[in-house]
């Protein structure tokens, strides 16, 4: 756990916020090398990723807030200090993306497809950040790798805890060597995202469960927002990924 990186003067280069930074700059550079495969203009994903992460940081923290009782409005435009809902960004970037698509008349499912496989290796470089940070951390556990971590709330370090944030990371690379199996297979634009949506609900649901009543409450049962939130997520990738797929099929006939 090292929550500053190091300190130049008077500032402090925090690991959440560097981690952060070069999640989005090896996503970019991942999604030109997509775009360029694809046959589409790479500086076209540079300014959908620049789009993405506008949206993307005010959906994220927006929706942290609301779910955290302990922070305000006040804190909003404090990212670096961590406290980002992934679900909420991902929303918020697929709004700034398709908005931007229609603005330069490019299909947003395509940005979608092309952009999803650096979503999941972003992602995977953004929870070191929280590791580093100390935050998201799981359950106590007696596994040979556990880590301590400083609770926030007593200002203690906790019992050897699961890494959490690791699980997330190599999850989401994971995903990632998935999303590059099935780019070459899916067949109707808006596929390979959806493909995403419904591998990421699986994961956060997974990962959610060494959380849980630690770094994240119960709100609905036994179940955390975020796992509430995820099932959703699985359940419109696994509907939307077929009626695309009827809807290629479709096509297909109309055209022989």
């Amino acid at each position: 756990m090292r929550p500053v990186l190091f300190e130049l003067g008077p500032f402090s280069v925090r690991a959440y916020g560097a981690m952060l930074v070069l999640a989005f700059a090896v996503g970019i550079w991942w999604a030109t090398r997509e775009a360029k495969r694809r046959g589409m203009p790479p500086e076209r994903m540079v300014d959908s990723g620049l789009a993405a992460l506008v949206g993307g940081l005010i959906g994220a923290r927006v929706l942290y807030i609301i779910l955290d009782p302990v922070l305000g409005w006040r804190d909003l435009p404090f990212i670096w200090r961590g406290g980002l809902s992934f679900h909420g960004g991902l929303v918020g970037g697929m709004i700034a993306v398709a908005i931007y698509g229609l603005a330069v008349r490019t299909n947003p499912a395509l940005i979608f497809d092309t952009g999803a496989p650096s979503i999941a290796l972003g992602y995977a470089i953004a929870r070191i950040g929280c590791l580093l940070n100390g935050c998201c951390y799981g359950c106590p556990t007696t596994v040979p790798w556990a880590m301590r971590f400083l609770n926030p709330t007593t200002g203690e370090l906790t019992p050897p805890s699961h890494p959490a944030q690791l699980y997330a990371s190599a999850g989401s690379l994971v995903v990632f060597g998935i999303l590059l199996f099935l780019r070459g297979r899916a067949r109707v634009h808006g596929q390979l995202f959806l493909a995403y949506v419904g591998l990421y609900g699986v994961l956060r649901f997974l990962v959610e469960i060494f959380r849980k009543g630690y770094t994240s409450e119960p709100t609905l049962g036994y179940l955390t927002a975020a796992q509430g939130v995820s099932i959703g997520l699985m359940a419109v990738a696994l509907v939307g990924w077929f009626a695309l797929k009827a809807i290629g099929a479709r096509r297909a006939d109309i055209h022989r």
